[in-house]
């Protein structure tokens, strides 16, 4: 990744983090207040299409879960094919630490969670609620710390989150699907057949692209599996240059960056942030799903991202990121529990969006997500 196009991208996920958090406030205000009633009508409202006897219809919330968030996925897509064919993960060095990184912080926090309500299989069903981190808000925290940390660890970073994504799309795929659909499946095979050739001869029309990329997330969500993947899928095919050299992988990417920053990501939270404070009781907050949540994410987060990441350097497997050194790298894992929109997401497809456990497993999203900010930025303040 260059150097100014990655400046580029801290400041559009710094400002995008920004309003993610002002999001995140103005849902949990209208939950609680005089207006909530109209903030869940607003999630609730039915919209699809229907063509002859075929139709679709979801509650609006679900267009946001299922569809918008595939669009954040194809763009996650587009930036991890981008980076292995040119950018940071071209060399083998390069990927090492990130990935063993992300690899530790899937593992402990699950353990985590799951040693906590090994006796309770429905609680279960939300394990990886805190493998997941959310680098917008990583990245603001970073910003306000200006010059005490070295640029190389805003890139580990990001290096980590874009193989975080990939193990949350992996996770989703494999243990959060439901019944399988064979012929929603054959018709996913042929659009990806389709993107398999508008790819080697490199064809240059977006919309052929997006047509296909459509039928397939229609067909795999009738297919059982979740439509997020779609996304990544349909960013594998995207040629990063045409026959005539025309740069369309990176085009698209440029075009989406403002769609997620300002407009899905920060919908996404104002969607799922809404927190019902009056129904939480204080007992709840001790239960195995909030204390499992909260410990995988504040604690879980930190030990397996720096633990692993620790061993591969000290087995001389990566490097230490250039100018960096171990308290600063540690200060940087603390981060890295700020799971939010990512948790938030799981949450909904682990419990099935409800409201069973009196918002408690939300709250213990927030709260570990705001302790990791909080302590992972005086943290980074104060060491040396």
């Amino acid at each position: 990744m260059k150097i100014k196009n990655f400046q580029n991208y801290i400041s559009l996920e710094i400002l995008g983090g920004l309003l993610l958090l002002g999001a995140t406030i103005l849902a949990l205000i209208l939950k609680n207040s005089p207006y909530g009633d109209h903030y869940m009508e607003f999630l609730s409202v039915e919209m699809g299409l229907k063509v002859g006897t075929w139709e679709l219809f979801k509650p609006s919330l679900l267009w946001i879960n299922d569809g918008l968030i595939a669009i954040f996925f194809f763009a996650i897509g587009l930036e991890l094919k981008k980076e292995f064919i040119q950018g940071e993960f071209k060399t083998l060095s390069n990927i090492t630490l990130p990935l063993m990184a992300a690899i530790g912080g899937i593992v402990v926090p699950a353990l985590i969670f799951c040693a906590i309500n090994f006796n309770d299989t429905y609680v279960l069903k939300g394990w990886a609620i805190p493998t997941a981190t959310d680098t917008a808000f990583a990245l603001v925290i970073l910003a306000m710390l200006k010059q005490r940390i070295p640029s190389s660890l805003k890139v580990f970073l990001v290096s980590l989150a874009i193989f975080d994504d990939v193990g949350a799309i992996l996770i989703i795929a494999i243990f959060y699907t439901s019944e399988l659909s064979t012929l929603a499946f054959f018709v996913a095979f042929c659009c990806i057949v389709g993107l398999f050739i508008l790819n080697r001869l490199g064809n240059e029309r977006k919309s052929f692209y997006y047509i296909l990329g459509a039928l397939l997330w229609l067909s795999v969500l009738k297919s059982g599996v979740h439509a997020t993947l779609a996304g990544i899928i349909t960013a594998l095919f995207i040629p990063v240059h045409t026959k005539n050299n025309h740069t369309l992988l990176e085009e698209i990417e440029h075009g989406l960056k403002f769609w997620i920053a300002f407009i899905i990501l920060p919908l996404f939270a104002f969607a799922n942030a809404g927190v019902d404070l009056s129904k939480i009781q204080t007992h709840m907050l001790f239960s195995g799903v909030s204390i499992g949540i909260f410990l995988g994410l504040f604690i879980g987060k930190q030990l397996g991202v720096f633990g692993f990441a620790y061993m591969a350097i000290k087995f001389k497997i990566a490097k230490l990121p250039k100018d960096a050194n171990f308290k600063q790298l540690y200060g940087v894992c603390i981060l890295t529990g700020i799971g939010f929109t990512m948790s938030f997401f799981i949450d909904a497809l682990a419990y099935e969006v409800s409201d069973i456990f009196n918002f408690v497993d939300n709250l213990a999203i927030l709260l570990a997500s705001l302790a990791s900010g909080v302590f992972g930025y005086f943290y980074l303040r104060f060491i040396k």
